[in-house]
Parts: C-alpha cells; structure tokens; sequence
C-alpha cells in the first residue's frame, strides 16, 4: 500500500471503534480467513477462528464472496492498518447451553478424528468430547483395547465439563 492509501485507511480506522456491530460484504477468502469491506477502503479480517462454533471444513461451506454479513469489530491496528472482525460473536454459543445440561448424560456419537492420546467424538451440533485412551485399557490385563476409528458409531458418558476451556470428556459405556 502507499503513503495515501494508508492514510486513507487509518482514516475509515478511527471511525470505527472495537465491539461495535457493523454490516458488510465478504470481499474475498482466503485459507486464514473471510476479508469483509465495510464501506471504506479497508477490508477487515475474519479469521477461521472466529467464524462459527460449529465445526465446518471448508470456509466456502459456511460464507461466500458478495454475501452481506453483520460483524462485530475485535480489534483495529492504525499501525498496519488492519482489523479483526468476528462472525461468531453475534451466534449462539451452543457450548454454552450444553454444558449447563448435559453432565453425566449418556449420549451416542460419531468420532471425528483420532489423535495419539484418544479419540474426539461429536455428541451434539457444534460440541466434540475426548475419549482419553485411557478409557480403553483392560483393567485386568493392563493392555490397551484398539481405539475406534474415524466415523464408528460409539455410545459414550459425559464425565466432565471445563466451560473455561470449553472441553467435555467422555468415557465410552460398554
């Protein structure tokens, strides 16, 4: 960018403060992120992160070019003239209902991905759980019992729920 176009942009920053609602369009995607053009001359970055709290895999599966989108502004930098927006913060946190109802529930699930130390299982739309490999030692003979595999269908207890860092784990129910 050069000197007038940033001073532009640093410009269209200082009339925009953090946390406030604004409306949009998604301008572009990229692997990182959504870029959202505000009305100014610089577009704001929705990082994957921030998108949505349901799981997706592909960006284009969740927003798209053109589509006009409400945001809530997290940050500005005048500096690198650059901001971060979010999508996910004007969505309903179904983390949130989950954990204040469903502790020591008996759900079935479908597992997602297997990692060295368990298996992480989605039990609810937009929640996954761990199952700890621990869960499947024989306790009589001290050997690990075969993990399942990404797409078994397994039914499983909610053991605990840590709402500050948003993680359920599981045990499997036999």
């Amino acid at each position: 960018m050069d000197d007038a176009t940033n001073e532009a942009g640093r410009a269209f920053l200082r009339t925009v403060q953090k946390g406030q609602v604004r409306k949009g369009v998604v301008s572009s995607l990229v692997n990182f992120g959504a870029f959202v053009d505000l009305g100014g001359c610089v577009d704001g970055l929705v990082n994957v992160a921030e998108v949505s709290w349901l799981h997706y895999r592909h960006l284009a599966d969740v927003v798209e070019v053109g589509q006009e989108v409400t945001v809530v502004v997290l940050d500005i930098d005048l500096d690198r003239v650059r901001m971060s927006l979010s999508l996910k913060a004007l969505q309903f946190d179904p983390f949130k209902d989950f954990a204040r109802t469903h502790l020591g529930r008996v759900l079935p699930g479908r597992v997602t991905k297997v990692v060295p130390f368990g298996v992480f299982v989605h039990i609810h739309e937009g929640i996954e759980g761990l199952l700890h490999e621990s869960a499947f030692n024989d306790r009589d003979t001290d050997h690990l019992a075969p993990l399942p595999q990404v797409g078994d269908e397994v039914v499983v207890e909610i053991t605990d729920i840590n709402f500050t860092l948003r993680r359920v784990s599981l045990t499997p129910v036999r």
